[in-house]
Protein backbone atom coordinates (compact mmCIF):
# COMPACT_ATOMS: atom_id res chain seq x y z
CA UNK A 1 0.00 0.00 0.00
CA UNK A 2 1.09 3.63 -0.96
CA UNK A 3 1.36 6.41 1.97
CA UNK A 4 -0.86 8.21 0.11
CA UNK A 5 -4.10 5.09 0.06
CA UNK A 6 -3.14 5.23 3.88
CA UNK A 7 -3.81 8.41 4.31
CA UNK A 8 -6.64 8.77 1.84
CA UNK A 9 -8.05 6.31 3.97
CA UNK A 10 -7.35 7.90 7.13
CA UNK A 11 -8.57 11.64 6.49
CA UNK A 12 -12.18 10.53 5.36
CA UNK A 13 -12.62 8.19 8.30
CA UNK A 14 -11.41 11.54 10.91
CA UNK A 15 -13.73 13.51 8.57
CA UNK A 16 -16.56 11.67 9.09
CA UNK A 17 -15.85 11.09 13.00
CA UNK A 18 -15.53 14.49 13.51
CA UNK A 19 -18.41 15.44 11.37
CA UNK A 20 -20.53 12.41 13.70
CA UNK A 21 -19.17 14.24 16.85
CA UNK A 22 -20.35 17.73 16.41
CA UNK A 23 -23.48 16.25 14.95
CA UNK A 24 -24.14 14.97 18.34
CA UNK A 25 -24.07 18.21 20.31
CA UNK A 26 -27.01 19.89 20.87
CA UNK A 27 -27.44 22.08 18.57
CA UNK A 28 -28.07 25.40 20.27
CA UNK A 29 -24.14 24.50 21.36
CA UNK A 30 -22.20 24.37 18.23
CA UNK A 31 -20.90 28.07 18.90
CA UNK A 32 -20.85 27.32 22.01
CA UNK A 33 -17.45 27.98 24.06
CA UNK A 34 -16.55 25.97 26.95
CA UNK A 35 -14.28 28.88 28.65
CA UNK A 36 -12.49 32.11 27.42
CA UNK A 37 -9.76 31.81 24.66
CA UNK A 38 -11.40 27.82 24.08
CA UNK A 39 -12.85 27.44 20.50
CA UNK A 40 -16.38 26.61 20.14
CA UNK A 41 -17.01 23.38 17.77
CA UNK A 42 -18.14 25.51 15.03
CA UNK A 43 -14.71 27.47 14.52
CA UNK A 44 -13.01 24.10 14.75
CA UNK A 45 -15.52 22.64 11.57
CA UNK A 46 -14.60 26.17 9.91
CA UNK A 47 -10.93 25.78 10.03
CA UNK A 48 -11.47 22.39 8.78
CA UNK A 49 -13.44 23.19 5.89
CA UNK A 50 -11.11 25.82 4.50
CA UNK A 51 -7.55 24.08 5.70
CA UNK A 52 -7.51 21.65 2.74
CA UNK A 53 -6.82 24.52 0.50
CA UNK A 54 -3.58 25.03 2.27
CA UNK A 55 -2.41 21.73 1.81
CA UNK A 56 -3.45 21.25 -1.71
CA UNK A 57 -1.45 24.52 -2.22
CA UNK A 58 1.48 22.64 -0.63
CA UNK A 59 1.24 20.08 -2.36
CA UNK A 60 1.12 21.86 -5.89
CA UNK A 61 3.16 24.58 -5.53
CA UNK A 62 5.48 24.22 -2.40
CA UNK A 63 5.03 27.00 -1.40
CA UNK A 64 2.05 29.70 -0.25
CA UNK A 65 1.85 33.65 -1.18
CA UNK A 66 2.11 35.79 1.59
CA UNK A 67 -1.93 36.60 1.67
CA UNK A 68 -2.51 32.69 1.30
CA UNK A 69 -3.26 32.41 5.24
CA UNK A 70 -5.36 35.41 5.52
CA UNK A 71 -7.80 34.84 2.81
CA UNK A 72 -8.44 31.07 4.03
CA UNK A 73 -9.13 32.98 7.57
CA UNK A 74 -11.53 35.17 5.81
CA UNK A 75 -13.35 32.35 3.86
CA UNK A 76 -13.45 30.58 6.91
CA UNK A 77 -15.70 33.39 9.13
CA UNK A 78 -18.05 33.71 6.13
CA UNK A 79 -19.10 30.03 7.33
CA UNK A 80 -21.61 30.56 9.55
CA UNK A 81 -22.96 27.61 9.69
CA UNK A 82 -22.13 23.91 10.50
CA UNK A 83 -24.03 22.96 7.52
CA UNK A 84 -21.96 25.22 5.73
CA UNK A 85 -19.10 24.08 7.28
CA UNK A 86 -20.18 20.30 6.58
CA UNK A 87 -20.28 20.68 2.99
CA UNK A 88 -17.73 23.06 2.58
CA UNK A 89 -14.97 20.16 4.45
CA UNK A 90 -16.49 17.05 2.68
CA UNK A 91 -15.78 19.13 -0.83
CA UNK A 92 -12.16 20.80 0.10
CA UNK A 93 -11.33 17.30 1.57
CA UNK A 94 -12.47 15.62 -1.42
CA UNK A 95 -10.13 17.97 -3.50
CA UNK A 96 -7.61 17.47 -0.85
CA UNK A 97 -7.52 13.46 -1.24
CA UNK A 98 -7.32 14.14 -5.00
CA UNK A 99 -4.42 15.70 -4.66
CA UNK A 100 -2.34 13.41 -2.01
CA UNK A 101 -4.00 10.48 -4.72
CA UNK A 102 -1.75 11.91 -7.56
CA UNK A 103 1.22 12.77 -5.52
CA UNK A 104 3.93 11.43 -6.41
CA UNK A 105 6.43 8.68 -4.53
CA UNK A 106 9.48 10.00 -5.63
CA UNK A 107 8.33 13.70 -4.00
CA UNK A 108 7.79 12.43 -0.65
CA UNK A 109 10.39 12.86 0.84
CA UNK A 110 11.09 16.41 -0.56
CA UNK A 111 11.13 19.17 2.35
CA UNK A 112 9.91 22.50 2.19
CA UNK A 113 9.77 25.25 5.22
CA UNK A 114 6.68 25.98 6.17
CA UNK A 115 5.14 29.80 6.60
CA UNK A 116 4.74 29.89 10.51
CA UNK A 117 7.41 29.74 13.40
CA UNK A 118 11.10 29.79 12.70
CA UNK A 119 12.59 27.03 10.56
CA UNK A 120 9.22 25.09 10.84
CA UNK A 121 10.02 22.11 7.76
CA UNK A 122 8.76 18.64 6.96
CA UNK A 123 8.94 16.61 3.98
CA UNK A 124 6.17 16.34 1.63
CA UNK A 125 5.63 12.80 3.15
CA UNK A 126 4.65 14.85 6.53
CA UNK A 127 2.39 17.36 4.67
CA UNK A 128 0.06 14.84 3.12
CA UNK A 129 -0.49 13.69 6.76
CA UNK A 130 -1.09 17.09 8.05
CA UNK A 131 -4.98 17.28 7.49
CA UNK A 132 -6.04 14.30 8.96
CA UNK A 133 -3.67 15.32 11.75
CA UNK A 134 -5.66 18.74 12.08
CA UNK A 135 -9.49 17.01 12.12
CA UNK A 136 -7.97 14.38 14.74
CA UNK A 137 -6.82 17.09 17.02
CA UNK A 138 -10.00 19.56 16.73
CA UNK A 139 -12.05 15.76 17.34
CA UNK A 140 -10.51 15.59 20.66
CA UNK A 141 -11.20 18.92 21.46
CA UNK A 142 -15.10 18.86 20.09
CA UNK A 143 -15.19 15.54 22.25
CA UNK A 144 -13.89 17.96 25.36
CA UNK A 145 -17.04 20.09 24.57
CA UNK A 146 -19.39 17.10 24.58
CA UNK A 147 -18.21 16.05 27.98
CA UNK A 148 -18.18 19.39 29.92
CA UNK A 149 -21.97 19.36 28.39
CA UNK A 150 -22.75 15.79 29.86
CA UNK A 151 -22.62 13.53 27.09
CA UNK A 152 -20.07 10.96 27.88
CA UNK A 153 -21.34 9.13 24.99
CA UNK A 154 -18.70 7.56 22.07
CA UNK A 155 -20.29 9.44 18.50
Amino acid sequence: MRIQDFVVRQTQKALMDLISTVEALPEDRIDWSPGDGMRSALSMMQEVAVSPEFHIALLDKGELTPSFHSDLVARAAGLLSFEECRLEAQVSTMRFCSAVLAFPDERLDDEIVLPFGPGVAMTMADVLGQHYWNMVYHLGQVNYIQTALGDKAMH
